[in-house]
């Protein structure tokens, strides 16, 4: 404890308490008592991690290796601690939330279990671009929250008054709005918003996008409805899809198997789960 004793000119005395090594929750609040400046430091609710783990590395290797769809985003929280929602469809057709706060979290099977999933990473990584020494944290400091949603891709909403609806097709670069990976028109198809904002998008993802709308398929930037037939002829039955978990599964909506690989799992992870022999097991989820 370090004192700032009152001085001949009779001001107030101030002690600065620092803050104790104890493990303490978030941003811990004490009342002080009168005279004294109390100074508080917040503690992260998870153990720092010096480096990225190999857990991380593998589960990380399988996030960015898969393009997954991402359904929607919500901005929530405050502004001291700001948070995001974001709805993502897995590589089996599951639906699942990422929330992103204090300590990120996410309601599928593996993160449940209390591992960091390849979903939080894929959110971390491409929606949110998170640095890495970031991305592998299992909680985060209110500065660290604040700096990442601060500096990510900003949510698309409709814009009315935007000078960009002529419905002039953008040239093709940067990423796709959907599963927010790179477009590469020499290996696959691109479309793009011709009602309005001429934004590309993944054909593959916007056929995801347009069947998982509610209603007719809209533009995942501007919102314009889209033109095209061929987005707006069926759309995911949200409440009768679900797996026996109980998890809405819109696998065979959206082209996808529904069964999960485990090739390329954490060897003992899997032996633990299934017995041995089963490494390459696939298991619909």
């Amino acid at each position: 404890m370090k004192k700032a004793r009152a001085t001949k000119n009779d001001k107030t005395e101030i002690t600065l308490h620092e803050s104790p090594r104890k493990r303490t929750s978030a941003l811990k609040k004490k009342k002080p008592a009168d005279g004294e400046l109390l100074i508080t430091e917040e503690k992260r609710l998870r153990r720092f991690r010096k480096h990225a783990p190999q857990s991380y590395i593998e589960i990380k290797q399988r996030a960015l290796t898969q393009r997954l769809t991402v359904m929607g985003r919500e901005r929530i929280g405050t502004d001291d601690i700001p948070e995001e929602n974001v709805s993502i469809a897995g590589s089996t057709g599951n639906l699942y939330t990422v929330h992103i706060g204090l300590v990120p979290s996410c309601d599928c099977p593996h993160a449940k279990k209390g591992n960091q999933c390849k979903h939080i990473i894929y959110v971390m990584l491409r929606v949110l671009k998170a640095r890495e020494e970031t991305a592998y944290q299992l909680a985060l400091l209110s500065p660290e929250l604040r700096d990442l949603l601060a500096h990510a891709p900003a949510i698309p909403v409709a814009d009315p008054d935007s000078e960009f609806t002529d419905g002039n097709r953008k040239p093709i670069e940067g990423e796709c709005p959907i599963c927010y990976t790179e477009f590469d028109p020499a290996t696959e198809a691109i479309v793009y918003c011709k009602a309005s904002c001429g934004n590309n998008v993944h054909k593959e993802c916007m056929q995801n996008w347009a069947k998982a709308s509610r209603g007719m398929a809209t533009c995942p930037m501007c919102r314009s409805a889209w033109p095209s037939q061929e987005f707006a002829s069926s759309k995911v039955d949200m409440q009768t899809a679900k797996t026996e978990e109980g998890y809405v599964n819109v696998a065979s909506q959206l082209g996808l198997s529904g069964e999960r690989d485990y090739s390329s799992y954490h060897e003992p992870w899997v032996r633990q789960q299934f017995g041995s022999g089963t490494s390459r097991r696939r298991r619909r989820w």
